[in-house]
């Protein structure tokens, strides 16, 4: 059975969904927060592929500059890449994407730890959010206690509480569990984390688009490109990190594992993982 979230929304107010984390915080301690493109799961690489595959380019990650894939060389424009996107996610191109090298033994090491690990990802279609816990079965099943969507639309929860889909952001989502920290790697995500929340954050990855912000303004790589007669203005964008941010770049998952394990002063104890049974079965 697939999971359809949009059965369990009536009713579900953010209020609820604060409630439910608050729970998962008392019962869940200590608790890991853990984004899933391209910390887990290799979304950009993939997605690179899917584009040279389809659309005969030659598309790397090493020019995938912003967050945002409009912004990138070979997208296209704004409603170009987002068909695109829809397209991605509607022929289920995420279950062809392989996991990050070492995030399997990484998560183990983690958990002999003693820390129960919780996913905090952003979705924008509710296809993603099928298409993403389909993924998590086959790559990372029993591992997770709970995967929780932030920005939602609307309050949402499934499986026994255990798939979550809530209007809260990452910062709030996180601040309501009381995790540790977030492994995450947007530097926009780092900065609310690290910089004016003072919340401990782990910038994953030597990614092209963790080093500089992703605006919210609208423009495609091949437009910007002509405003600026050529110039690589991205190059002057590098965000640079402060010593009093609470933001730490890691580059692989053992430099997650070794940044954790010296900062960790609790009692290891079991986690409790969701079992095998517990997630949502596809068929």
């Amino acid at each position: 059975m697939s999971l359809d979230l949009s059965s369990s929304g009536d009713g579900f107010s953010v209020e609820l969904a604060k409630q439910k984390l608050a729970e998962i915080a008392r019962t869940q301690s200590p608790l890991l927060a853990i984004d899933l493109d391209d910390v887990l799961c290799q979304t950009s690489e993939r997605a690179a592929a899917w584009h040279n595959e389809k659309f005969g380019t030659d598309m790397s990650t090493s020019s995938f500059y912003y967050a945002m894939w409009y912004k990138n060389p070979g997208w296209g424009t704004v409603p170009e890449t987002l068909d695109k996107v829809k397209e991605f996610y509607d022929q289920d191109q995420l279950q062809h994407a392989e996991s990050v090298p070492g995030a399997a033994e990484g998560l183990q090491d983690l958990q002999k730890l003693g820390y129960h690990l919780v996913i905090v990802t952003a979705r924008i279609l509710e296809k993603e959010m099928d298409s993403t816990v389909q993924w998590l079965q086959r790559h990372f099943d029993g591992t997770f206690d709970y995967v929780i969507f932030s920005s939602q639309p609307e309050e949402r929860v499934e499986n026994n509480g255990r798939c979550i889909g809530t209007t809260l952001s990452k910062l709030e989502i996180c601040t309501e569990l009381g995790s540790f920290l977030l492994v995450d790697d947007l530097v926009e995500t780092a900065l609310a984390f690290g910089r004016h929340a003072q919340r401990p954050m782990l910038l994953f990855g030597d990614y092209e688009w963790n080093k500089r912000i992703n605006s919210s303004d609208q423009w495609c790589f091949h437009e910007k490109l002509k405003e600026e007669d050529g110039r690589e203005w991205w190059k002057d964008e590098d965000v640079e990190l402060q010593p009093e941010d609470k933001i730490w770049r890691v580059r692989d998952w053992p430099e997650v594992v070794k940044w954790i394990s010296q900062r960790t002063n609790h009692k290891a104890e079991p986690s409790n993982s969701i079992p095998s049974s517990s997630l949502p079965q596809s068929s």
